[in-house]
Formats: C-alpha cells, structure tokens, sequence
C-alpha cells in the first residue's frame, strides 16, 4: 500500500549572496514523499529521518534552502472541510 510521509520543514532566504550567506526564516514549507508502507515502517528509524533531511535538504539552492523539522505518515488524504471564511465573516460581524 502507498502513503505520504509529510515533512514539516523551515524555508530560509538568503539575504546576501553565496560567499557570505545571510540566512533568515521566511515560514514553513511542507513536503509530501509516496513510499510503499512496508519499506516506511519497516525502516530504521535513524536512516529514515537521515533520508529525509538530506532530500529536503537538497530542494534548496543559494537563494533558498529549507531545514527538516518533523515527519508523520499519512495513509489517507486530508478531510478538506469548506465554509472557515463564511465562519470567520460571521463571527467578525457580530
């Protein structure tokens, strides 16, 4: 069976250039991996989370880069529930 592993990670920009970096926290970035189940949960631990890091570590180039924080695995899709904004409208107004 397939899932997701979800990777919560920091997105840095640099502010100067590539000789003398000046990085600085911009928000988070999320990252989505499909693995086969058996292989994710069977891994060793250490060497999955060293897998991850690198591949987010490597999304980056000299104007971006990006840091893993955490991971979770997600077997099914997110429940997307709609009406937040007509939620928050009404509630503003009262």
């Amino acid at each position: 069976m397939m899932i997701s592993i979800l990777v919560s990670a920091q997105y840095y920009e640099n502010y100067s250039d590539s000789k003398n970096p000046y990085w600085k926290p911009k928000g988070g970035a999320d990252f989505s991996f499909p693995v086969d189940s058996d292989l994710a949960i069977y891994a060793c631990k250490d060497d999955l989370k060293a897998s991850l890091m690198k591949m987010v570590e490597d999304q980056g180039n000299e104007y971006s880069r990006y840091e893993y924080i955490s991971h979770e695995f997600k077997f099914s899709n997110p429940i997307v529930v709609e009406g937040l904004g007509k939620e928050l409208e009404m509630m503003c107004l009262n």
